[in-house]
Formats: structure tokens, C-alpha cells, sequence
């Protein structure tokens, strides 16, 4: 019933291919010769692109002042690294680090039994020396009433000298007397008379009390005495170590027992009243940066109070800039330059101890405002950023009898502030409008429809809304 299929030669094989491609061909050549004809046929001009949708907005004129921003860290304004000022061995160290300490507090004591002895001492011989120039000044009364009975004494051997010499003198006239006799009570008269001289001169001196040259000397060797006891009682006080000002205890350098030498550190002592922050400004800002400026900074956990505190835990602060450094650390390569920015802090003195907001070591962030220049603003969704550079479509002035159309402006940006950016460019003034939606499928000298703002159409559609109603 069926028959049996006879295989293919090779001759017929080639025969076969030839008529299957002269097929091909001919079909190859059909298809070229009726592309003009459709072309021909079709020779009807195609429809215009229709305008693209877009939403504008104004360019504005308006003063523009440069935000730059720069993060330090806060530290004292004042530390100070308390040292000890005599040799000895601590004998009390009553504080510990985090310790708040009023000015005046003992940080530490050395040891001071031979300080006190020799005090003493000398205190107890500066007394000796006071009484001594007291005994000089001031004479005492029994001294000077024996020396006025002296002369009282003297007064009458005068008296009776001169008696005598008078009964002599009247017997020697009479011949009852010897010139040697008489030659005697005129001796005797004359040593009566200057004895009672000297008596005098004896009992002035003593009531005038003693020389000036005395008591000189005197007053000198209590002064110098005076001198001394003060020069042992400040050793004394070197040896105690006291705050100099209201701190913070930040680091602890002995500790009871151990041997300190004269200016060895005893600890680090920091003022936290007021903190500064020192940041690193760049060199095409710092001519806009000057003492005086305020500044405001935001530094996280400096909130004193829940209150205080913003959604984030970052507080703001407001500064002053207190110095600007007018060097940089060019050698390694560095083009910005320290400014100093001071910071009045708060301290909590409700708790025990009290707690400062501002503590050393925080990174601080500080925003710099410049001096203000006018400047042309487009928000910044009107700018288109390409390889070639950044570039805006400026709406066309409306021309009778010509759809509206657009022109690309290449533009260089500037500061930017809020939602709004400073260009410039060629031919664009303030009262412009740019396109601020669809801007990003739009060509050069494109038509355009521009679109009612978004708050407008939603405001007339609620109005069609309620006159439907």
C-alpha cells in the first residue's frame, strides 16, 4: 500500500537548491520595486507635535547672604593645671574627678610639722623683740621716781656742802680755821654741786626713756623679725593647694602618700562658665567671617532640660566670634583658618554636683551667615543638571499669532537658600518666568502650555465642585 520513498542523489540535491534560491530572489526583488510606489502613494504631510504641559514660576530679585557651615569641638575657655608649690608628702586630698570646686577650695595638703614648729618659734621671738621696743619707748615709772629721789638726795649733800663752806669761810676770817680746811669744803661743795648735775642729766634721761638711735634699732629688728614670720607663714600656705577660680576636677595627677615636688601637677582644674569652639573656616570664606559676628550652633546633649531639647536631641546655641586667626596650616597643606567662637554655658546647680550643658569634648556644628548680595533666585526645581553643565528653559515673550514657546539658557549656579537658588545667566532678568515642571523632556524653542499653579487649579476645581452642587 504505501510506497517506499527513493532516496535524493546528490545532482538532484543541487538542482533543488538552485530553484529554491532563484525563489528567494525573485521575491527579494518584487519587495524592493514596491517601496516607491508606497512612498508615492503616501505622500501626506504628518500631524505637528502638540505643546508640552508645563507649570512656571517668576524669577526673583532678592538680597542673598552665603550659609557656610563648620564643625568643631568645644573646650574651655580657661584650664588650668593646679601645681603644688613646696616639697613634701601629701598629707589630705579631698577631691575627686568630676568634683564642681568654688574658688578657694582645698585640693590637697602636705604634710607640715616643721612648718608650724619653726613658726612658732618665730612668732615667739617676734613677741621678745615687740617687748623690747616697748621697754625702749615707754620708761618705767619706778625708774623714773628713783631717779627724782637721787636728785632730791644730791640736792640736800649740796645744801649741807655749802653750809659748811660758809662756816669755814667765817672761821677762816677769824682765824679759826686752816686754808687746808677750807680748801676742803670747797671741794666738797664743788663735787656736791656737779654730782647733783649729773643726777639731773640721769633723771631726764630716764624719763625721755632711751635714745632714738635705740629705739631705730630696735623698731628694725621687729620689722625684720615681722618680716620673716610672714615669709614662713606664706611656705605654710604653699603647701596648701586651693582652687584659683570656680571649676570643674577633669583629671587627678597625685593622691595621698605620694611625694610631691615643688610645681609638680596635683590636678586639672577647668572653667566651664563660659566654653569656646574652634572651627576651621575655608579660604574663599573668611574675609566674611569678623569678630563680634554672632553665630548659631547646634550641638547635640547640651539640653539642660527636657525641654530644651529638639525632636532630634540637638539644641541650638547662639555664639559670638571672639577671634579669627590669621594663619592657616599651610605647611601641610591647609588653606582654612581657626576662628574662636565663645559660648556663654549653663550649669545646673540643682543637682549634686552641678552639671554643666556644655561639656569639653562635644562636636559642635557652627553656621556662618555672609554679607548680603542681591541676586536672581529660580527655585531649584527650574534647574536641569546634564554633563554638559546646568541649564534652565526660560518662557518666551508671548508673540500675536505664535504659540508660546521656550528658550534653554545655560546657567551657573550660586547660593542657595531654601527651595530657591542663585543663577546666572545670559539675557535672564527678575519677572522671567522658568519652567519649573516637565522641564527635563523639554527641547530648545519648544511649545509649550503653561499649566495653572497647583494651589489655583485646586482651588478652581473646588469651586466648579460647589457651583455643581
Amino acid at each position: 500500500m504505501f510506497l517506499k520513498k527513493k532516496p535524493m542523489n546528490s545532482a538532484q540535491f543541487v538542482q533543488t537548491a538552485c530553484w529554491s534560491l532563484l525563489v528567494l530572489l525573485c521575491a527579494a526583488g518584487c519587495g524592493r520595486d514596491s517601496g516607491p510606489a508606497a512612498v508615492e502613494t503616501g505622500n501626506v504631510p504628518a500631524a505637528a507635535a502638540p505643546p508640552a504641559l508645563v507649570r512656571t514660576e517668576v524669577i526673583r530679585e532678592e538680597p542673598v547672604a552665603p550659609e557656610f557651615r563648620a564643625t568643631g569641638n568645644v573646650r574651655p575657655r580657661h584650664f588650668s593645671v593646679v601645681a603644688s608649690g613646696a616639697d613634701g608628702v601629701v598629707a589630705e586630698f579631698p577631691v575627686e574627678v568630676g568634683e564642681y570646686v568654688p574658688a578657694g577650695t582645698l585640693l590637697s595638703k602636705l604634710r607640715m610639722e616643721s612648718t608650724d614648729l619653726e613658726l612658732q618659734e618665730q612668732e615667739a621671738l617676734t613677741a621678745a623683740r615687740a617687748a623690747e621696743l616697748a621697754e625702749l619707748q615707754t620708761p618705767r615709772k619706778e625708774d623714773v621716781e628713783e631717779a627724782q629721789a637721787r636728785v632730791q638726795a644730791l640736792q640736800v649733800t649740796l645744801s649741807n656742802a655749802e653750809r659748811r663752806l660758809e662756816e669755814l669761810r667765817a672761821l677762816s676770817r677769824r682765824g679759826a680755821a686752816t686754808q687746808s680746811e677750807l680748801r676742803d669744803a670747797e671741794d666738797a661743795f664743788d663735787s656736791a654741786e656737779q654730782t647733783l648735775l649729773a643726777a639731773r642729766a640721769a633723771c631726764q634721761r630716764t624719763a625721755s626713756g632711751a635714745r632714738e638711735e635705740q629705739k631705730l634699732q630696735a623698731q628694725s629688728m621687729l620689722e625684720s623679725q615681722q618680716k620673716h614670720v610672714e615669709y614662713l607663714r606664706a611656705e605654710r600656705e604653699k603647701r596648701l593647694t586651693k582652687a584659683p577660680f570656680d571649676g570643674f576636677v577633669v583629671e587627678e595627677h597625685t593622691y595621698v602618700g605620694q611625694w610631691l615636688s615643688r610645681g609638680a601637677p596635683v590636678l586639672t582644674l577647668a572653667r566651664l562658665d563660659e566654653v569656646e569652639v574652634e572651627v576651621q573656616i575655608d579660604q574663599q570664606y573668611i574675609d566674611q567671617v569678623s569678630p563680634g559676628r554672632e553665630v548659631s550652633l547646634r550641638i547635640s546633649g547640651s539640653g539642660v532640660s527636657a525641654g530644651e531639647r529638639a525632636a532630634d536631641g540637638v539644641r541650638e546655641w547662639t555664639g559670638q566670634v571672639a577671634a579669627v586667626v590669621p594663619r592657616s596650616n599651610w605647611e601641610k597643606g591647609s588653606r582654612s583658618f581657626p576662628v574662636i567662637i565663645r559660648v556663654r554655658n549653663q550649669i545646673d546647680l540643682s543637682t549634686s554636683p552641678p552639671t554643666p550643658a556644655l561639656r569639653e569634648g562635644m562636636m559642635a556644628e557652627a553656621a556662618f551667615r555672609g554679607v548680603s548680595v542681591k541676586a536672581l533666585l529660580v527655585p531649584k526645581d527650574a534647574v536641569v543638571r546634564t554633563s554638559r553643565g546646568a541649564f534652565v528653559f526660560v518662557v518666551n515673550p508671548v508673540e500675536e499669532g505664535k504659540p508660546l514657546s521656550v528658550r534653554q539658557v545655560m546657567v551657573t549656579l550660586g547660593l542657595g537658600t531654601g527651595l530657591w537658588i542663585q543663577v546666572q545667566g545670559e539675557s535672564l532678568a527678575a519677572g522671567q518666568q522658568v519652567v519649573t515642571e516637565g522641564a527635563e523632556r523639554l527641547r530648545a524653542f519648544q511649545t509649550v502650555t503653561v499649566l495653572a499653579a497647583a494651589a489655583e487649579g485646586a482651588a478652581a476645581a473646588s469651586g466648579g465642585g460647589a457651583a455643581g452642587r
